[in-house]
């Protein structure tokens, strides 16, 4: 509380003591009129630690058990955003026989190891909406957005080809339930959620350059 006045006191005035410039005035004005309501509404600091699991569908489809984190800023009590990083571990569902009939064909383009199982990094912006009250039950949605990139040089076996880049665009929206630990602490809570996860890279086969890689699932967090 001590420091919301000291911030509060400040920005007012710096508002009186700046020359009579009237642009750095209405800078000064711009900033108060947009930081106090923030302060008053509970703006700071936060920081979540998920678990999630992707079930694969479609064609080309991998499964995903991910450990992530996101450390950001709390804007009012409906609103975050902020950064975050995982570990994805990967593992792909490929069709028995695979490789039959062009793997050993000796053309000289399989310069890679391959592997149906890989490490992940997945790099992304946090953007997260709070429904309701958060002293109480309340609904969410999340939506990531960013890069992932394996941790190996090989290639990930997949249906009748292989995945080939290093470097994939990522995608996840979710939408859940928010259980606060206590009513007398409200910014600590259970997160419960289903996502769809979308992940774009390149792709090798007989007649195709790119896939899209889907998945849905489970996520359970922990935020404070």
């Amino acid at each position: 509380m001590k420091r919301k006045k000291l911030l509060i006191g400040l920005l007012a005035g710096l508002a009186g003591i700046l020359p009579v410039s009237a642009q750095y005035g209405e800078i000064v004005n711009g900033l108060t009129n947009v930081a106090l309501p923030l302060i008053r509404q509970g703006a700071g600091y936060k920081g979540y630690v998920e678990a999630d699991y992707t079930q694969g569908f479609g064609n080309y489809r991998s499964n995903f058990l991910t450990l992530a984190t996101s450390q950001g800023y709390k804007f009012s009590d409906w609103f975050y955003m902020g950064a975050g990083i995982g570990v994805d571990f990967l593992w792909s569902q490929i069709n028995g026989g695979w490789g039959e009939g062009w793997i050993d064909s000796g053309n000289g383009w399989n310069t890679h190891q391959l592997t149906s199982s890989a490490v992940m990094i997945p790099v992304f912006t946090d953007f997260r909406f709070i429904l309701g009250d958060q002293t109480q039950t309340s609904f969410f949605i999340n939506l990531r957005v960013g890069a992932a990139f394996l941790c190996s040089d090989d290639y990930v076996k997949i249906r009748d080809g292989y995945l080939s880049d290093r470097n994939y665009f990522y995608l996840q929206p979710a939408v859940g339930v928010r259980i606060p630990v206590s009513r007398t602490h409200p910014r600590q809570a259970l997160d419960v959620g289903l996502h769809y996860r979308l992940m774009t890279s390149d792709y090798w086969s007989n007649w195709q350059y790119n896939a899209a890689i889907n998945g849905i699932g489970l996520n359970i967090s922990y935020e404070w």
